[in-house]
Formats: structure tokens, sequence, C-alpha cells
């Protein structure tokens, strides 16, 4: 399928798939479209004006929109816009009811992104009804993000989304972590880019990490928020491997007692107890993922072994209980430019950055 402009032997064609969508909304009960349906004039002053797009698949149009570089709607917002400055609003998203359920709004909401890259248009913005849940499902599996309720001109109060589109020399990424101390090394290992927090860049929700790998993880949260802002994002999932214990608490490393990390320290050193085996290393797997679908992972490794008492009051995590053998310390013993410059989550990042 592909997405451009409209021809004008396109009008009666678009015409017939806004009428039809206005009754498959109607018996959906919703009033989309009801109250003050799209006109045949509303229809060729958009396509006069150059704003009028079809989506085709071959001969036939599968879907339609409007993309416009200003809605005087959005102007003000019961909420906030995460975006200043430019941006193009799409209306009237409607797909062919022979062609619904084949991921028309997601290639129409791809072809108004390419449209915005190549204008420098940093944001896109839409309004729908608020019991629109197939559109709002729709919106949010590709990356807009729930703004607020605007006015539109009719009067009627709808829910606003917005989703910001990456830079192209991706000069900015979202971490994809709600940890401050690992958002702090990031920032420190990657100090010539913008490393926008998961709050940062509207983030929100939890993602389960259900992989069995370091890997997998890390892949499971970039990919979750990369989704969800439309942005480039990093994540990482590390943890510390024992030797004796098998390799545990490995990526159970965060959740190994059920409590903090106080809670981990003391149940690390009580599953330890009366071994003499206390080789140990941290592990860690980074994953950017684009919007476009790209996804670069890299891994990293520190080697060291456990203490048998506490040292150290830098870090978090296992860090006093971690001595370094490139450090001849323990991580909370260190500087933050000694334990970056050893760390697992480093190497990571700094082979990430080779592989870029």
């Amino acid at each position: 399928m592909t997405f451009g402009r409209a021809r004008e032997e396109d009008l009666p064609a678009i015409g017939k798939i806004l009428a039809a969508a206005r009754e498959y909304l109607g018996e959906q009960g919703l009033d989309q479209w009801q109250k003050f349906a799209p006109t045949e004039e509303d229809t060729r002053r958009h396509f006069g004006r150059g704003e009028q797009y079809v989506l085709r698949d071959g001969a036939e149009i599968a879907g339609v929109c409007v993309v416009v570089p200003h809605e005087p709607a959005y102007d003000h917002i019961e909420g906030g816009w995460r975006q200043e400055g430019g941006y193009l609003a799409i209306h009237r998203v409607a797909a062919s009811p022979d062609a619904r359920r084949r991921g028309v709004a997601s290639a129409l909401f791809a072809g108004a992104e390419a449209l915005a890259r190549e204008r420098g248009v940093r944001a896109l913005r839409i309004d729908t009804h608020k019991d629109n849940l197939p559109m709002r499902g729709a919106l949010e599996k590709n990356g807009f993000i729930y703004c607020g309720t605007v006015v539109i001109a009719t009067g009627e109060r709808r829910v606003a989304y917005e989703k910001i589109l990456a830079e192209a020399d991706m000069q900015t990424i979202v971490a994809a972590t709600g940890n401050m101390h690992k958002l702090k090394e990031i920032r420190a290992i990657f100090a010539d880019k913008t490393i926008l927090s998961e709050r940062e860049a509207g983030f929100s929700g939890e993602v389960e990490e259900t992989g069995e790998t370091f890997v997998e993880n890390a892949l499971l949260k970039a990919r979750a928020v990369c989704a969800q802002t439309g942005m480039p994002a990093l994540a990482d999932d590390s943890g510390l491997c024992v030797d004796a214990l098998g390799g545990a608490p490995g990526v159970r490393s965060a959740r190994y007692s059920g409590g903090g990390d106080a809670e981990n320290r003391a149940l690390l050193l009580k599953n330890l107890s009366g071994k003499t085996d206390r080789r140990a290393h941290f592990a860690c797997a980074v994953a950017l993922v684009f919007p476009d679908g790209r996804e670069i992972t890299a891994e990293g490794r520190t080697e060291g072994s456990i203490l048998a008492a506490e040292r150290g009051e830098n870090g978090f995590g296992y860090d006093s209980l971690f001595f370094s053998d490139d450090l001849q310390k323990s991580f909370a013993e260190a500087d933050e430019a000694e334990k970056n410059a050893v760390s697992h989550r480093g190497r990571a990042l700094k082979a990430l950055e080779a592989k870029l």
C-alpha cells in the first residue's frame, strides 16, 4: 500500500469511504461524525489545499485521511501537549469497508509521519471520540500518547493524542528505565546525546520482564517504550551471576528476595554462607530500538567475587558486595568514573555505540 496526495478523480471514492465509515461508526453507537458529517464541500476544500491523502492498494483506495499543518482547536488543551512548535494534525481517518482490519490506520499514520519528516516537523496530533476504543487502541499501538481533551469547532469534546518523532540524527534517546542510578550512568556514558527519562518522554506503565535472558528482557522494555513514545528507546537488563549458585540470581537479580536492595544482599550472603567459591560476574545486555523497526543489541560483563560483608557507600544494588577484579575494590568503594570504566553496563553501552 502506498500513501500519497489524492487526485481529483479520487474524490467520489473518498466520499463513499467517508459515508461508509460514518454508517459503521453509527452502528457502533459512536457520534464521531454523526452530528457534523464530512461533506463533499469539506473534501474538495482539503483537496484544493493539498491536504487530502489516500492510501492506495493497487488500483483501489484502502484508506483516506486529511493532514493539516495547524488545527485551531489544538491551541487550547485540558492537559498538555508534549512537543512545542510545529506539528501536523491528522483528521478524518477512514478505511474502505473492504480494507478494515488490514492495518489501514497504521499505514495512514506511517504516511503522515513520513510527510512530517519531509517537512522537518517533529510531532503528529489527532483527536477522536473518547468512546472510539478501536481508534484509541490503534493510536496507542502506533506510538501516540494521550495528552488531554480538546474542544473542536462543533463544540464537542474530544480526547487528544500526540506522537513525537525522533530526530534524524538520533541525538535524543529515551532511557527505558525508572532506575535513577541507571539513568545517571547512561547519561554519563552517552554524554554527547540527550537522554530522556521515561517520564520526560511521556511513557507510562510497567513492562513485565518475562524473558529468560538479559537480551530478551532488554528488548521487551525498549520495544514497549519506543512504541509508546515514537522515539529511539534504550533499555538494559543486568544482573549478578554467582558461580556457586549456578548463575543465580541472574535475570531475577532485582527480584531475588522479593524485597529491596538490602534484602537482596542479605539473601545473597545467606545463600553463600559456608561456600568458599565466591566467584561472580555482573552481566548486562542493552537494546536500542528505533521507530522504523531497527533493533541493535550488545552485551558486556565484568568479573569479580562476592565479599563476606558490605564495603563502600557508593553505587546501588549489589555494588557493596561485589569486589571488582579490575579495580581491586568493591563497586561501592569506586567513584562514578572508575565504575563506568569497567562496569558491565559501561562495556555493553560502549559495545552498542561501536555498532551504531
